[in-house]
């Protein structure tokens, strides 16, 4: 789960970078559409470097992400886009003594279909696309193919590192190196792509002085995927299908009926899981999320930073002023309520609110 963070940087993390003396080769016929990770947006605790490499290291109040946007060509409409990339997790967190699964500190690939006004037509989100090894050592493969929706202008692709709620991150490296986007026919081609890059773990062990493992396919889009029961609370979605839903105790399906509401219950896209629509058919879907925000805002003494708060737990950080305005009128300031800085522990951090500037 994403927490807030502190609106003025309080301090900047340094690290040595790892480099290389080239960049490693994919040997893929498919021409790799993403640029450089130079000419990537860098956000928050992340470097990108000439070889390829990307690091990631979110802190509690620095987040790390990197991001770029990537025209769509008109002949590759209806075409299948890969996101693949080599990943590497150092010093992962642990699993919870449960047994249940800690994705803090993860590396993972996230995307948006774009129309040409800019609008989000449909997320590009799969399993395969974060790192689930543990071992701190080895790189891995993480990828997802889907089918480019109608009329896409343009993919926006981002390099994250997952977080969890109630654990505070402290700069643990990822590292994300030679992302590709390629535009293929088909599902075969896709996978083609993929071996290129799982070819090539060698010779990223050979640059960058680390072992490589060599993963089987775990990929999501499989029509002939066998029927899983999911614990009440998986979130699920079919491939090339934007809408998602949770599984309930009843073992039925629930709606998430837009993003807002998929937010305002302090979910994250990197915890969606992708299976194969045939599988998402055989579930019922009996119910609708909704949520209920307060009719006033959250801010801690000593402090700048502001929130709305959903379902009377989810805190979700309002990015600047302008946005303030546009969500609440020019009087916002009015809703405000301050609390304790003590106070700032009973509650749990959604996704932050988008820039409306």
């Amino acid at each position: 789960m994403q927490k807030y963070f502190i609106i003025f940087a309080i301090g900047f993390l340094v690290a040595s970078p790892i480099t290389a003396s080239a960049r490693v080769s994919v040997d893929t016929n498919e021409k790799n559409y993403a640029p450089s990770v130079l000419d990537w947006n860098e956000s928050g605790n992340a470097d990108a470097f000439s070889s390829g490499l990307v690091r990631l290291a979110t802190t509690e109040s620095r987040d790390a992400s990197v991001s770029v946007d990537v025209d769509v060509p008109s002949k590759y409409e209806d075409d299948v886009a890969v996101f693949v990339a080599y990943a590497r997790a150092e010093k992962p967190y642990p699993n919870y003594p449960s047994g249940a699964e800690n994705i803090a500190g993860m590396p993972y690939l996230y995307g948006y279909f774009m129309g040409d006004d800019g609008d989000i037509t449909e997320y590009f989100t799969q399993s395969s696309m974060r790192l689930e090894s543990r071992d701190g050592v080895y790189w891995h493969v993480i990828y997802g193919y889907a089918a480019i929706p109608n009329d896409t202008e343009s993919i926006r692709l981002f390099l994250n590192q997952a977080e969890r709620n109630g654990i505070t991150p402290d700069g643990r490296d990822a590292w994300i190196l030679n992302p590709g986007l390629y535009f293929v026919d088909d599902e075969s081609d896709a996978r083609d792509v993929i071996d290129a890059y799982r070819d090539g773990l060698d010779d990223v062990k050979d640059e960058f002085g680390t072992n490589a493992y060599d993963a089987s396919y775990n990929h999501d889009w499989n029509p002939n995927d066998e029927y899983a029961d999911y614990e009440e609370g998986t979130l699920l979605k079919c491939s090339g299908e934007s809408d998602v839903y949770s599984v309930t105790d009843s073992g039925t399906l629930k709606l998430f009926p837009n993003e807002e509401t998929f937010f305002a219950w302090g979910n994250t896209f990197a915890d969606v899981r992708t299976i194969s629509c045939s599988e998402l058919d055989d579930y019922d879907v009996t119910g609708t999320w909704s949520y209920d925000r307060a009719d006033y805002l959250v801010k801690f003494r000593g402090q700048p930073a502001v929130f709305t708060l959903d379902n009377g737990q989810y805190l979700r950080l309002i990015p600047d002023e302008y946005t303030a305005r546009r969500m609440f009128g020019s009087d916002w300031t009015h809703d405000i309520r301050e609390f304790s800085a003590s106070d700032m522990g009973d509650y749990s951090y959604g996704v932050p609110h988008k820039s409306l500037r």
